[in-house]
């Protein structure tokens, strides 16, 4: 089952450059100080332009070109920082930070609502 999930990133060029990014970041327990440092480290070392949103990639779309991160990310849990996922953009560290719950309505079958 495909998830509708928000997403923020980190891509690097090395993969020894993304487990210690991966490392200190998983090492963080307070969800705040986590989504804080993810978007300082973001912003800082990230080859992807979403570092100017601190990794923001929005909702994450399932036609993506990206299919191994899109992957990745559906198995994730929301607000643990994984990784790393190579793609043909580097190493990818990624983090859910927000999933909408997903219920049919009746009319075309899905309905999206945020969960947080």
């Amino acid at each position: 089952m495909i998830r509708s999930i928000r997403v923020s990133h980190i891509v690097l060029n090395t993969e020894d450059l993304a487990k210690v990014l991966l490392d200190n970041l998983q090492a963080i327990e307070d969800r705040a100080l986590l989504d804080k440092m993810f978007v300082k480290l973001a912003k800082k070392y990230s080859a992807c332009n979403s570092r100017r949103k601190g990794g923001d990639l929005g909702w994450l779309e399932s036609q993506s070109n990206a299919p191994e991160l899109v992957e990745a990310v559906q198995a994730a849990p929301v607000g643990k920082v994984c990784g790393p996922v190579r793609t043909r953009y580097g190493y990818h560290i990624f983090m859910i930070t927000e999933e909408a719950a997903m219920g049919d309505t009746g009319i075309d079958g899905i309905h999206a609502g945020t969960l947080r």
